[in-house]
């Protein structure tokens, strides 16, 4: 299918992973991209691809008579900045999800959805006890309001209704994503890096994962989950002190509740998660020809890009 013309939808391309995904897949011209965006962006880069300004819920399905989906990228999802907002977002997401399952179950050729969800949605884990893609879902810290918009997929997927695929990815090491608020931002202000406890963590670059959430859509079987990682688990402190020799400084503890006065409960407990992952499925893995495979080399490449910033 990699050899083949896609017309390929993109749901959330402003986000940091789906602007990385728009950039990997504009890399193949056999790539039609069309892109639904919601809030601001880099529009002015996006203004080369046919683009559509609305949200899940205001979007006009007529659109797909005249540009007929293969693939579907779905990262749009729904925010809040507390409780009560997550809560009513979810609420809402699901409902505008639900109304785009019902739509495309209906179109005479329903396309394959990846939806790009998250390693959270597995719960806390041992490192000898990682999830795989079969694992039973018990969503953490933010996943706990994120898990109400994908229960449409989800039901769609399990009833045979769609093509439903999950990217599921570990923490992404991105200039645009945790790593810069939580970490890089810290090292700015304070000449450390933060540690925030010592919990296993699967780690996967920015490029890579992009890579990986296509290599889902083109080798991927109907209805298969991918858990989205390169390397072997590591150690949140294990991690922390290679960030800091490399950046030749030391790391310092933040405890839970210093995390939790920062940034909120939701926040904290993301933070602390223990997440590792493996995968059944390595040749999908290898198929995405990722370029970093090792902790140091992820973290020197956005060390590198964040000091020309």
């Amino acid at each position: 299918m990699n050899n083949e013309k896609r017309n390929i939808w993109i749901l959330g391309a402003t986000g940091y992973i789906g602007s990385a995904l728009v950039r990997h897949l504009a890399k193949n011209p056999k790539n039609h991209l069309h892109v639904l965006y919601h809030k601001q962006g880099n529009r002015r880069y996006l203004e080369q691809f046919n683009t559509f300004s609305g949200s899940l819920n205001s979007f006009n399905f007529d659109w797909f008579n005249r540009y007929p989906p293969d693939v579907i990228f779905h990262l749009a999802r729904p925010a809040g900045s507390n409780f009560i907002t997550r809560t009513i977002k979810s609420y809402l997401g699901e409902n505008a999800n639900q109304k785009w399952v019902n739509a495309l179950a209906q179109l005479s050729n329903p396309p394959m959805v990846v939806y790009v969800s998250g390693s959270l949605m597995y719960g806390r884990r041992d490192a000898e006890n990682p999830a795989d893609e079969n694992s039973e879902l018990k969503p953490d810290a933010f996943a706990k309001y994120y898990i109400r918009n994908e229960q449409p997929w989800i039901g769609a997927q399990k009833q045979g209704i769609l093509d439903v695929r999950f990217a599921r990815p570990g923490w992404i090491v991105g200039a645009q994503s945790w790593f810069y608020r939580f970490f890089w931002k810290h090292f700015m202000e304070t000449g450390k890096i933060p540690c925030y406890g010592n919990h296993p963590m699967s780690v996967i670059h920015i490029d890579d994962c992009a890579a990986m959430i296509d290599a889902l859509s083109l080798y991927g079987e109907k209805g298969q989950n991918l858990n989205v990682f390169s390397g072997d688990i590591i150690l949140h402190q294990d991690f922390c002190q290679i960030l800091a020799d490399m950046l030749k400084t030391e790391a310092e503890n933040i405890s839970y509740e210093k995390a939790k006065s920062l940034y909120g409960s939701a926040t904290a407990d993301a933070l602390v998660s223990s997440t590792p992952m493996t995968t059944l499925y390595p040749e999908v893995h290898k198929k995405a020809d990722v370029d970093f495979n090792r902790i140091n080399q992820i973290l020197q490449d956005m060390v590198l890009k964040l000091r020309e910033v």
